[in-house]
């Protein structure tokens, strides 16, 4: 079932688990201690689990809890790479790149540095058409 978290509740998971408290976190998050153990504790709620053991000295995760951050932090990076390839793409939504190629070239060799071009710059996207001036050479 897909619940609503936000993200900033996720991101306070992951600095609660580095800082290795409440206290520490909410000063690196620049918000006040109580509202930040406020949103784990309705994040555990929410989960139905117990996210981090709560001693003396601070706070570390559980098993769940580590798990949780682990996946986090993958996911969140994935996201983050996501939102600055859009912001990338932003900017050159009109620019356009243009490949000549000899129709006559076997598609193996045209696949091959196709590919070549996609390995190269992960942050081009390509968008691969048929032109009528392109059309009208084939045999």
């Amino acid at each position: 079932m897909r619940r609503r978290v936000q993200l900033i509740t996720l991101d306070c998971a992951i600095v609660v688990a580095e800082e290795g408290s409440f206290l520490g976190a909410s000063r690196r998050m620049g918000m006040h201690h109580s509202a930040l153990s406020r949103r784990m504790r309705d994040l555990e709620e929410s989960l139905e689990t117990v996210l981090f053991e709560r001693h003396a000295g601070g706070v570390r995760p559980t098993p769940v809890g580590a798990g949780l951050i682990r996946n986090l932090r993958r996911v969140l990076n994935d996201l983050d790479g996501t939102l600055a390839m859009v912001k990338m793409a932003k900017g050159r939504e009109a620019e356009r790149l243009s490949i000549g190629f000899d129709p006559t070239l076997p598609a193996t060799e045209f696949l091959d540095a196709v590919t070549d071009v996609i390995r190269s710059r992960p942050d081009v996207a390509l968008r691969l058409v048929e032109t009528k001036q392109a059309a009208s050479r084939l045999p």
